[in-house]
């Protein structure tokens, strides 16, 4: 008796958990959603915004395929800066940055183009050949976007 009842109480709420929607995204305010069109067609002069950026071990068709554990690179590896970018619609600024640091020294820049897009992707790769600390920044001329401490050892 008791297992028919635990069956009966069981099936219908295992259905409820396997069926039910999962993580349904709430629409944004509408006040939100303007301020984000507006600047897309009116923002030129505020430039672009960096929406998302992470070291990667591999890229496939500008996805981060495999994020990367910034304390576990080996010299020699190659270092892959996936960045994301809203840019406002018929602009283009030529002033994004990668910077890599190694011990403060800088070692190498990188600079890229971005053109107006809500999506626009882009990706940067360096060989990290020196153990010890290295910093990647991610820049908009002399403004510091985001910044990654990698810690890179010996093979």
């Amino acid at each position: 008796m008791n297992r028919t009842l635990a069956m009966f109480l069981f099936v219908p709420f295992g259905c409820l958990v396997i069926f039910s929607p999962i993580d349904v995204m709430a629409a944004p305010p509408a006040k939100a959603v303007k301020e984000v069109v507006d600047y897309f067609y009116e923002g030129q002069a505020g430039g672009p915004i960096l929406t998302d950026a992470k070291l990667c071990k591999t890229v496939k068709s500008l996805s981060c395929e495999e994020p990367a554990d910034p304390k576990a690179f080996t010299a020699g590896e190659p270092v892959r800066v996936w960045m994301q970018f809203f840019v406002p619609k018929g602009a283009s600024y030529d002033d994004i940055i990668v910077e890599y640091k190694h011990e403060g020294v800088p070692r190498n820049l990188a600079s890229h183009k971005v053109e107006g897009s809500i999506r626009y992707r882009l990706v940067d790769s360096y060989k990290l050949n020196k153990v010890g600390k290295w910093t990647v920044t991610i820049k908009k001329g002399l403004t510091v976007l985001k910044a990654f401490d990698v810690n890179v050892i010996d093979k």
